[in-house]
């Protein structure tokens, strides 16, 4: 056990250059990354029995244009020595580790504030800690291991890049601008299995009242979804129900509209007599639902405080208007599709 730092002559990149001398498969967890990793390659790998690399780190709307390149960096040169890469996302990701194997073993880790960039690795004021234990690598790389939200493949990378490609040819001026493209319209299809394009609507909508409020209960194999007096001709079939329960503020599940219009039950002495068919694509979540804490404000708040970008389709940054009995409200797309992700992360986990 030893003090990594970047200013005394063992700074992260000659550790992790002799580390990786003796070890067939390396583990990379940094949400900062080389725009280029053609240097990481050559003087660190390519001279090394180095078989396996895997890299976990994030990948969020907002840096896209400038991740995706980096990636495809990392995955090329990977190729190019014919070495196994895998490449994970954990958009959450602060911290960084890199863990070094032999013959499946772990036998040195490194814990740091150290991303893995030329300035993380030799140029800023980085400290790190070196530790040998096996079991407690073990257990790091298992903790790690149950952040992961989705792997990132080669197609999906590829079909982001076309897209990032698409929009700097369209947008000349602007290429060097963050790309208005949403990386879970990418995300959920491919690894969710769950139908969305940039023209799904997505709603966050009360199950419940003051009155009758919501703590428990089965959804999961509900079929309709309850609306108020005023036909909701803004929900058309394929858009998506984000539903909550007014009481204990928890998200339900995600349904689909399955039903080609709203449907008016004939009375108009009902509380909520216009509804639509649904589909419950989270149908775990549906029966456990009061066991989780997805409370819906408190995920909105938190998105406004990380990004600072809209909640509502019109611009609204509060969900504020749930708390005086709207029976719906549209979401901004970007809030929408960060909220199904999130959703049908924790569905694949139950």
């Amino acid at each position: 056990m030893y003090i990594i730092d970047n200013i005394a002559g063992n700074n992260h990149y000659t550790e992790i250059k002799k580390l990786a001398s003796i070890s067939d498969e390396l583990v990379i967890v940094s949400p900062f990354c080389f725009g280029d990793f053609n240097f990481f390659f050559d003087k660190v790998v390519s001279n090394n029995r180095i078989k396996s690399i895997t890299l976990i780190t994030t990948l969020q709307n907002e840096e896209a244009i400038n991740k995706i390149s980096s990636l495809q960096s990392f995955q090329n040169e990977a190729k190019n020595l014919n070495i196994n890469n895998k490449i994970f996302i954990n958009n959450r990701l602060h911290g960084k580790v890199y863990l070094f194997k032999s013959n499946n073993i772990n036998h040195s880790a490194i814990i740091t504030s150290a991303n893995i960039t030329h300035n993380g690795l030799s140029r800023n004021h980085e400290w790190g800690y070196y530790f040998s234990n096996t079991s407690a690598i073990d257990n790091l790389e298992q903790n790690i291991n149950s952040t992961i939200q989705y792997q990132l493949t080669a197609n999906i990378i590829h079909e982001i890049s076309l897209k990032l490609d698409e929009y700097n040819k369209e947008h000349p001026k602007q290429a060097k601008e963050r790309p208005s493209i949403n990386i879970n319209n990418f995300i959920i299809p491919q690894i969710y299995k769950v139908d969305i394009t940039s023209y799904t609507r997505i709603f966050i909508k009360p199950i419940g009242s003051t009155s009758e409020p919501i703590y428990d209960g089965d959804y999961s194999k509900a079929v309709k979804q309850y609306f108020s007096k005023k036909r909701p001709k803004a929900v058309r079939n394929g858009d998506y129900l984000i539903a909550y329960g007014v009481g204990s503020r928890k998200i339900v599940s995600i349904f689909k509209v399955i039903s080609k219009a709203p449907i008016y039950s004939g009375s108009d002495d009902e509380r909520w007599p216009w509804y639509v068919e649904v589909d419950n694509i989270t149908p775990k979540l549906g029966s456990q639902w009061f066991n989780k804490n997805l409370y819906i404000m408190d995920i909105a708040n938190e998105y406004v405080d990380m990004f600072g970008l809209n909640l509502t389709n019109n611009g609204g940054d509060t969900l504020g208007a749930l708390q005086w009995g709207v029976d719906k409200i549209q979401l901004d797309h970007n809030f929408g599709t960060y909220l199904m992700e999130l959703i049908l992360n924790i569905e694949n986990r139950i």
